[in-house]
């Protein structure tokens, strides 16, 4: 075995490692913010909290409840973008808080700080052909499609970020991912 196979192997035990400790620190440390979360949610939208149960494509394929918090109107599948939302659920949207659930899913290794964003089982895919590649690692809350770009992409370009992820699977990249998602993010919220 070759000294980088081997780096990238030992990569993937110091990921889970880091997983476990960082998603562990973030539960305690956003715990509040999910309450107040949960609450403004509630009084803007009312029940249910979370989306309809959605199960997500994971690791192989294999299917998992992905956690996240409402922020949809009921029933606005057929409305277009931003009517489906209110004007707090929509920021809540952009600011991510409906993710913060998913560390509960990083936690129960069914998901990474950093990986494909997973699809739902039967989701309407793009024509061609999609890479087993962004199956062989976890799904993440953030990826390299999500920093590398200013606009919306399509499918074929988030699945060829997928590719291009795995194929240059690091620390470095990773580091790089993670700390260019909070720049992401307030870049979008400055376009609300």
């Amino acid at each position: 075995m070759n000294d980088n196979k081997l780096i990238t192997r030992m990569y993937w035990y110091v990921k889970r490692f880091l997983d476990i400790i960082l998603s562990l620190v973030l539960i305690v440390v956003t715990f509040p913010l999910m309450i107040i979360t949960v609450i403004l949610l509630v009084i803007d939208l009312g029940l249910p909290i979370f989306n309809q149960r959605r199960y997500r494509e994971g690791l192989y394929k294999k299917s998992f409840l992905m956690f996240k918090f409402r922020t949809k109107l009921m029933n606005s599948d057929n409305l277009p973008g931003k009517e489906r939302y209110t004007k707090l659920s929509g920021l809540i949207d952009n600011l991510k808080l409906n993710e913060l659930p998913q560390l509960f899913n990083i936690l129960f290794w069914q998901m990474s700080f950093i990986g494909p964003r997973p699809f739902i089982p039967g989701e309407k895919l793009p024509e061609g052909k999609i890479s087993e590649k962004r199956y062989y690692v976890r799904p993440g809350l953030t990826n390299l499609a999500y920093v590398s770009s200013k606009d919306e992409l399509t499918h074929k370009q988030k699945l060829s970020y997928d590719v291009e992820y795995y194929d240059h699977f690091g620390f470095k990249q990773d580091l790089l991912i993670f700390l260019k998602t909070p720049l992401c993010i307030i870049r979008r919220i400055k376009k609300i």
